[in-house]
C-alpha cells in the first residue's frame, strides 16, 4: 500500500493506516498485490469524476480495480475536501471519516457493494467493525 499526495494533505501515520488496511484484507480473505492511495484536490476529484464516471459532482472516494487472479491491484482517490465536509455533516473527527473513506474504497474493492439498503447496511457495519481494530 502506497501513498501519494497531490494536496497539502499529508497522512501521519503511514504505517499504521496502512497495517491496518492490510489487516482489514487479510480478513476478508483477499490477497494484495497493490493499492495506490491518491489524495486529491477538489477539482481532480470532479475531474477523475467526469472521465471515467459521467458524474459532475465531487465525491469523496472513488476505486479503481485492476486485479486480476485474485489479488487486489488498485487506484483508490481521496478528496480532503469532501471528506472533512462529511466529517461536519455527520459530526465526526476528520481522522475517523477519513478512515471510513479509505476503507470504503478497500472494502469496494474485497467485492462489497452498496446498491441496494441493505448492501449499504452491510457495508456500513463492516466499516464500522473495522474501524473499532484501528
Amino acid at each position: 500500500i502506497k501513498f501519494f499526495y497531490h494536496t497539502d494533505f499529508f497522512l501521519s501515520n503511514e504505517k499504521k493506516v496502512a497495517d491496518w488496511l492490510l489487516a482489514v484484507i487479510v480478513n476478508e480473505g483477499a490477497e494484495i498485490f497493490s493499492i495506490d492511495y491518491s489524495f486529491v484536490d477538489k477539482k481532480q476529484m470532479i475531474k477523475i469524476n467526469k472521465k471515467h464516471l459521467n458524474h459532475n459532482y465531487l465525491t469523496d472516494v472513488l476505486a479503481f480495480d485492476y486485479s486480476e487472479n485474485s489479488q487486489i491491484q488498485a487506484d483508490v482517490f481521496i478528496s480532503e475536501e469532501k471528506v472533512r465536509a462529511n466529517a461536519q455533516e455527520y459530526s465526526q473527527d476528520f481522522s475517523s471519516e477519513l478512515m471510513r473513506a479509505m476503507l470504503h474504497g478497500l472494502l469496494h474493492l474485497c467485492g462489497h457493494k452498496d446498491k441496494t439498503p441493505e448492501q449499504q447496511n452491510r457495508i456500513r457495519n463492516l466499516e464500522d467493525k473495522y474501524l473499532n481494530q484501528l
